[in-house]
Formats: C-alpha cells, structure tokens, sequence
C-alpha cells in the first residue's frame, strides 16, 4: 500500500513538473534587465532604422550613395555595436534561467542577423541588387527581439499579437515573380 502511494505521488509531481511553464524568477528578471536593457533598446532602435532604410532602399535604389543614406548605415552600425556582436553576448554573464537562456540565445541569433543583413544591404546598394535576404533577416530579427522584450518586460497583452514572420518566396537568377494582378488592355 505504502509503495503505491508513493509511487502516485511520484507520477503526481512529476507531471506537475512537465506540465508546468518554467517560470522565471523576479530576481534572475531584474539581473537580466539590467544587463540587456540598455542594449535591447540599442537593439530596437537598429531594427527600426533598418527597416526604414530598406523601404527607401526600395523606393530608389539609386540614392544609396548620398551621405543621408551612408550616415544612416553608420548609425545603425552605432546601435548594433552598443548591442553587442554575437561573440560578446556569449560572454555575459546571465541568470541561471533555461527560459532565460532561449531568450539570451534568440537576442543572439538576432545580432547575426542584424549584421547580415546590414552588411547584405550596404553591399547591395553599392551593386544595385535585390535586397530580399536583408528583408528576410530583419523580420527574423523583428520576431526575435519582439518576443523577447515581451517575456523581459513581462508585456501580457493578449489582444496585440506579435506580428508573424514573413515567408519570401526564393527566385532563382533571372527570374521575375509573376504580378497577380495583371492590367487590362485598354486596346
């Protein structure tokens, strides 16, 4: 009888334990924020600035060599440094959190793609090509820094959604994506 109750209350804690959500406590919280939330906000101001320099990337190509748009790259190039490059943030020393430590992972993951996609652009615009991977890796890094900041800064809104990554279509070399919208023949 003895060994049946434990043996229940062993399967009874142990599916507690899976079941729950490793929750984070408020003390490796306020640690992790006050190593990243200087750089998370380095971070954010990247993202946007990138953002906006690819759509006027997109709207004319051909301005990318005036000094507003150079002056812009440097300042992105500015936050992401204050951010950190991947190598650092691997070196910091974060709170023994596994939720944490995705999180931590992802930021990482975020600054690669940052710098990818700021060097994919600057070595774009000089060539005058597409600059689809740029794109690419700025929503991936829009995702990752969006999820974070809303575990970090514990945001529970659960109306406003975290925009979904964006799925761009691969085109091989020469090929044109085809305009589902085709104009009319006015002839």
């Amino acid at each position: 009888m003895i060994i049946k109750i434990k043996t229940l209350w062993s399967l009874l804690t142990l599916l507690l334990i899976i079941s729950c959500e490793e929750n984070i406590s408020d003390n490796d919280l306020k640690n992790y924020k006050s190593i990243m939330d200087q750089r998370l906000g380095h971070l954010g101001n990247a993202i946007i600035m990138q953002g906006r320099l690819l759509d006027a990337f997109n709207l004319r190509n051909d301005r990318a060599d005036e000094d507003h748009f150079k002056e812009a790259e440097e300042l992105i190039k500015s936050h992401l440094d204050s951010f950190g490059r991947p190598d650092e943030l691997m070196k910091l020393k974060i709170p023994n959190s596994q939720k944490l430590r995705k999180i931590h992972n992802s930021l990482i993951e975020t600054s690669k793609l940052m710098i990818a996609s700021y060097n994919s652009l600057e070595d774009n615009a000089w060539l005058g090509g597409s600059v689809s991977f740029a794109e690419m890796n700025l929503d991936t890094a829009r995702f990752n820094f969006q999820n974070a900041v809303k575990v970090v800064y514990q945001i529970d809104d659960k109306e406003e959604k975290i925009k979904p990554l964006f799925e761009y279509k691969e085109y091989d070399v020469g090929e044109q994506p085809k305009s589902e919208l085709k104009v009319k023949d006015s002839n």
